[in-house]
Formats: structure tokens, sequence, C-alpha cells
């Protein structure tokens, strides 16, 4: 394997005001061995790498360059690339992403990344079987090592996921186990990081952050609404319709995709035994989505305009994965209206790419 080991040594040596002959007194061997070392006429032998490190103040890893973490830009390239590979080759995308995890076994984030990019992939690209299974156990693992080995922001975040994993695969007690393990915050301070950079004159950081804070409430509200309106929990049909218009109203309002209001309409519309009202839902979602779908205010902040139509074939691929996949709809499989609603956001994610 390649290695700047020699470069390394000469820089930190160098650093410490060291000479040569310094060095291979330190460590126990002759000038002209060091000498070799830096020139990269040879390397020096692993029982030596510990005294090295020793004498030059540091630590194994730096001097073979050893790197535990995946960089950030090579995260998302590598995110990407996955990206591509998993609409084409499921096969292809998980191999991937199990190089990527033995390359580097410690890196929490890219644990967490890929794990959650393996959650969806099977119901957003209509994968079989067995690719599905894998991706599940993929998912798992990775979110576990991300709820252990994480840091303070990622643990909590792993720890939801996994509940809900749980929680849809029936282990109610693991569910309630690992909910029951997040911190209760009674505060957040995303309000008052608005204001300080408010206060700085950072106009663009406190934008953000007012927009992180409106998703994260917008998010609580709308899945309230939500579960108050399924017949599960609403007491009157009345109540549940009130509900569900509440629901349309706080979601236009802060700009959501229609075509996944429509949706949700349609998934409560079935549990309620309404077929027609629920595909009507439904085909105007699809329809929504390739005519005048454009991103939300919250999802994608500064997203430009040339780039809605590739926003707009991501929505069509997550809308249409969840027909393929969801329960809901098995009982309008064979329905005109629920092909037609499947063609049209099967030509969303294959059209060409808006410029």
């Amino acid at each position: 394997m390649e290695t700047n080991i020699g470069n390394v040594i000469c820089g930190l040596r160098r650093k410490r005001g060291m000479t040569q002959e310094q060095l291979a007194e330190a460590v126990g061997v002759s000038t002209p061995a060091v000498s070799k070392w830096e020139t990269a006429s040879s390397c020096p032998d692993v029982a030596l790498l510990a005294p090295i490190a020793r004498a030059l103040d540091t630590d194994v890893n730096t001097l073979l360059s050893f790197t535990p973490a995946l960089s950030q830009e090579g995260l998302l390239a590598l995110i990407k690339e996955v990206q591509q590979l998993a609409a084409q080759d499921a096969a292809a995308a998980l191999a991937r992403m199990h190089e990527a995890v033995r390359r580097y076994p410690t890196d929490a984030q890219l644990w967490f990344q890929l794990a959650s990019l393996a959650m969806s992939f099977p119901s957003l690209f209509g994968w079989g079987e067995a690719e599905t299974a894998e991706a599940k156990d993929f998912t798992e693992r990775g979110l576990a090592f991300a709820q252990q080995h994480g840091d303070q922001k990622l643990r909590p975040t792993a720890t939801y996921l996994l509940a809900g994993l749980a929680l849809n695969g029936g282990q109610l007690d693991r569910a309630e186990a690992l909910l029951d393990s997040l911190p209760v915050l009674p505060l957040s301070p995303q309000a008052l990081y608005t204001a300080l950079y408010q206060k700085q004159g950072d106009r663009g950081k406190a934008r953000n952050s007012a927009q992180a804070q409106l998703a994260a409430g917008a998010t609580s509200v709308l899945n309230g609404l939500l579960a108050l309106s399924s017949p599960a929990l609403a007491e009157t049909e009345d109540e549940a319709r009130r509900f569900c218009q509440a629901y349309r109203t706080t979601a236009e309002a802060l700009g959501y995709p229609s075509s996944q209001t429509d949706l949700m309409f349609a998934i409560h519309e079935l549990e309620r035994g309404q077929t027609d009202q629920a595909l009507d839902h439904l085909l105007r979602a699809a329809h929504d989505l390739m005519e005048r779908e454009v991103p939300h205010l919250l999802w994608s902040p500064g997203v430009p305009e040339t780039q809605h139509g590739e926003y707009r074939r991501f929505l069509g691929q997550m809308l249409r994965g969840t027909l393929l996949a969801g329960p809901a709809f098995d009982a309008v499989r064979q329905d005109p209206r629920y092909l037609e609603a499947l063609d049209i956001l099967a030509a969303s994610g294959s059209a060409a790419p808006q410029s």
C-alpha cells in the first residue's frame, strides 16, 4: 500500500526542531535509516512505529496518515454515488455501502447516513425481497452503531429512528424502552440562536435558524393533526373531517407539497372505506406533482428554480414507492385510477432533468 509516512516523519521531526541524528538516537536506529525513511527509500519496521510516534509526540495513526472518518466532501460524494446506484442496481448499492463501512468501521456519521438511505431505498426504488431484507439488516446495524458511538447530537436521532423501526416491526416493548431513553429537553435553544444571529447581523444564519425552528414545530403539529384525524383516534366523523381540514390548511400555509397532503388524505379515506374520495386524492397528488409542484419553504430553502425538476422527480419516486409498498392500497391495486397514478409518477421519475 502506498504511504507517505516518510513525509510525515520529516514534517513532525522538523516541527519539533529535531535533527535526523536526534530522532535516530531516540528510536535506536542509525541516522542513514531515518534518512531512508524520509526519502521513501525504505519504510520503518512495524515494531518501530510506536517508538517513532513517542519520539515525535504523536500517535501511530498520525504516522500512517490514518483517517478514522470520511471527510464531509467524501461523505456527500458517497451519498450521491449510492443514490444513483440504488436507482439502477440494488445489489451494487448495497455492496458499495458495505465497502464504505469496512473502510471506515468507526465512523458513526457514515453508519448513520448510509443506514438512513438503506431505510428508504427499498420502497423508493421497488427493491426485491432479498435486497430489502439486506437493507433492513444494514439499517438496524447502522443505527445501532450510531446510537452507541455517535456524538450527543447523533445518538438521540439514531435512537428515535430505531424506536420507529421497532414500532413498525411490532416490537412494542423495545420501542417503548428506546423512546423512554430519549432525553427530554424542556426548552429548545433554536429561538435564541435566531435572535443571536439577528443581533450579529447574519441574516442568512438567522433565516436558516428560524426555518429549522418552524420545521420542527410544524412537523409535530402536522403529525398530531394527522393522528387525530385517523379512525382510530377521532371520536366522530365530523371531528375527523375537522382535523383533516386543519392539517390541509396548516400544510398549505407552510408550503408543504400538496401531493403529500393528498396522499395522507387518501390513506385515511381508504381506512374509512371512502374509496372514491381516496382515489380522487391520489390522482390529484400525482397530477399536482407533475404539473405544479415546487420545493416547499421548509424542506428546501434556497433550492434554485433550475433544480425544481430534480426535486419533483425525487418526490415522485417517494410517492410511487409509498403506493407500491403501502398496505393501505392493497384493496385498490387493480383500480384504473390507482394504476393511472402509478403511470404518472413513473413518468415523473424518468423525465429528463430540467435546466
